[in-house]
This record gives structure tokens, C-alpha cells and sequence, in this order.
């Protein structure tokens, strides 16, 4: 996956990734800019397969890569033969329909693979998960209040790093010393425009390049590609409300 790191580099650098979704073509361009930044290791914080149309092609592409994966909350809903959408939900019928759809795509080799995806990934200095350490559907994020981050803590004192994904919200949040990340969305990216929101054609990640088990630096990347290119697939899939949900990109 990576080029060679300079002779005697001291920091280890990490790609970081989640909520693909579906989305070849954003994962694609993901990859193809991680590989320019030769990261020595990856790590995916789930939530790969559902929403977009290309379900098994981004489970394994994912798999593919052999690095540690974070179980998301739409990756359990895969295992477990349900599609939670939370009530109130715009478009909620439509969005329990696709799901179905991403479901059914599947084989029992692919449920294998994402039976392998771990609740919480721990390296030296750093804890992933998706949602929360405590829930893969619980979303942390600038506004969490510091007495549920102090709660969630007591678990892992001396984790000066936490990563996770689940809001598609790219973060830096610091507290005494201690960091609350999150990489953004690599498929699902939304931001508000006009009257509502819409999905955009950008791949957002992160580079964290870490000296030993201390913090280091952040590097957010956001990864333009041709919205055409996932407009198209959905028209192309088969799968449910494909004109709508192909009206809902637009271009970054």
C-alpha cells in the first residue's frame, strides 16, 4: 500500500479512514492520495458497505487491504439483518429500503468478513472505535459534553488519542493534554446548502503522524473526484430510489 518511509524516520504516520458507505469511486480516490503520502500503516473506522451501490466492491476492497477495521453501526446492522433508521429521519422509508438492498448483495463469505471488524482498535497511544468506546451508534464530537467524555475516559486514562467516525464530521477536539478526532467521511460527506443538505463529491480522511505512542501532527485531506462517476453507478445498480438518490450529489 505504501512507498518506503526516509531511512531513520522517527514518526510512524497513520491513514485513517471511515464511512465509506458504498462509495467506490470515493474510496478509490482515498486510496490513490494515500498512497502519495506513503503511509506506514491504515486503519478504517467502518461503516463500509451500505448506502451507496457498490456494497461488496467496497467490503472488499477493504478487506484487501489487511488492516485493522472498526465495526460501525451499519456494518452491525448488515450482520444482524436490520436497517435502523432513526425515527423522523428524512426520507426514512427510502433509506430502510436501500439498506435492504445493500443486504441482500451480500454473500455468507462477505458476512465472514464483516464478522471480523472489531467493537475498538487500540495501537500505542491511540483507541478507535466508530461511534464511541462504549457504543458504535453513540456520536462524539465538539459538543459532547466534557463529563461524558471524563465517563467515557475512565476506561482509557493514558489514551492521549481517540479517533472514531460515525458523525461524517472532520474534528480536532482537545481536553487536557487529550485529543478527540475524527477523519470526516471518505464516501458520505454532507454539508448544508440552501434549504437542506446534500452528499458531495469530496474524500475526507486523515494523516497522523505519531512519535512513538505521543500525539503528533494532523493532516485532514479532503480528495475532489467527478460526482458523475457515482451518479452513474447508482443509476446503473438496480438498487431502490436510484434517480433520487443520484439527485441528492452534487459536485465538491
Amino acid at each position: 500500500m505504501s512507498a518506503p518511509r526516509p531511512a531513520g524516520h522517527a514518526e510512524v504516520r497513520l491513514a485513517v479512514f471511515g464511512d465509506v458507505h458504498g462509495n467506490l469511486p470515493a474510496l478509490e480516490a482515498a486510496l490513490a492520495d494515500m498512497r502519495r503520502h506513503a503511509p506506514d500503516a491504515l486503519l478504517c473506522l467502518g461503516d463500509v458497505a451500505t448506502g451507496g451501490p457498490w456494497t461488496r466492491e467496497c467490503l472488499q476492497a477493504v478487506a484487501q487491504l489487511g488492516c485493522p477495521v472498526v465495526l460501525g453501526n451499519a456494518d452491525e446492522d448488515l450482520l444482524h439483518g436490520s436497517t435502523f433508521v432513526p425515527r423522523g429521519f428524512p426520507d426514512e422509508r427510502a433509506i430502510w429500503e436501500i439498506g435492504e438492498w445493500n443486504r441482500a448483495q451480500l454473500n455468507s463469505e462477505d458476512l465472514r468478513v464483516l464478522g471480523t471488524f472489531q467493537g475498538t482498535v487500540t495501537l500505542p497511544g491511540l483507541l478507535a472505535y466508530h461511534g464511541s468506546p462504549a457504543s458504535c451508534r453513540e456520536a462524539l464530537g465538539p459538543d459532547t459534553p466534557p463529563e461524558r467524555l471524563a465517563q467515557l475516559r475512565e476506561a482509557y486514562p493514558s489514551v492521549p488519542d481517540w479517533v472514531g467516525g460515525h458523525t461524517h464530521t472532520a474534528t480536532l477536539r482537545t481536553l487536557d493534554g487529550w485529543r478527540l478526532l475524527n477523519p470526516g467521511s471518505v464516501g458520505l460527506p454532507f454539508e448544508r446548502r440552501g434549504n437542506g443538505y446534500v452528499n458531495v463529491s469530496r474524500a475526507e480522511y486523515l494523516l497522523l503522524d505519531r512519535p512513538g505512542d505521543r500525539p503528533g501532527t494532523v493532516q485532514f485531506r479532503r480528495v475532489t473526484y467527478d460526482v458523475r462517476a457515482v451518479q452513474d453507478g447508482i443509476r446503473r445498480s438496480g438498487m431502490p430510489h436510484a434517480e433520487w438518490l443520484a439527485r441528492e450529489w452534487v459536485q465538491d
